[in-house]
C-alpha cells in the first residue's frame, strides 16, 4: 500500500485511544498524538504493517467514538511506534470534527491546568472552550 499524504489540517491530542486488530486485544490504552478528519496518529509499543485492519474506540467522547481504519504507515519512535490511520467510512467525518473538538477542549484543560493548578472539569472545560474558541473552529 502505498504512503497517503497528508490532506488534512493535524490537530495535537493528548487522549487515550482504545486498538483492537487481529493481532491485538485492547488490552491497553493507547496515546493518540494528532487527529485531523482523514485519520490519526498514535503511540503503540506494537508495529503494523501498512494495510492492516483496525477498530478505533475513543471512550472520553459522549457517545463513545468508534471506528474502523486502515493503518496507512508505521515508524519506530524511541521505544514504541508512530501509527498512521486513515479512517474507511466516509460517515466518520462529522463524528471526527467532535472528536477534534475534544482534543482542542482536553488541551485547553491541560494548558488552564499547567497556568493556574486547578485542575477543571471535561464539562467546565468544554462550556469555557466553546465561548472561547468554537466561533473560530474551521468549518468543512
Amino acid at each position: 500500500m502505498e504512503t497517503i499524504s497528508r490532506e488534512y489540517i493535524r490537530h495535537p491530542a493528548a487522549i487515550p485511544i482504545g486498538v483492537t486488530s487481529e493481532m491485538m486485544s485492547a488490552d491497553k490504552q493507547h496515546q493518540v498524538v494528532d487527529v485531523s478528519e482523514g485519520g490519526l496518529c498514535f503511540a503503540c509499543a506494537n508495529d503494523f504493517n501498512a494495510g492492516d485492519k483496525i477498530h478505533i474506540t475513543i471512550s472520553v467522547c459522549r457517545p463513545e467514538f468508534n471506528a474502523d481504519g486502515i493503518v496507512c504507515w508505521c515508524k519506530q519512535n524511541d521505544n514504541d511506534y508512530l501509527i498512521g490511520v486513515v479512517f474507511m467510512e466516509s460517515d466518520v467525518t462529522y463524528a471526527l470534527r467532535m472528536v477534534e473538538q475534544i482534543c482542542h477542549i482536553e488541551n485547553y484543560r491541560q494548558e488552564s491546568f499547567e497556568q493556574t493548578g486547578v485542575k477543571m472539569s471535561s464539562e467546565k472545560a468544554a462550556m469555557e472552550w466553546i465561548q472561547k474558541y468554537a466561533a473560530e473552529f474551521p468549518n468543512p
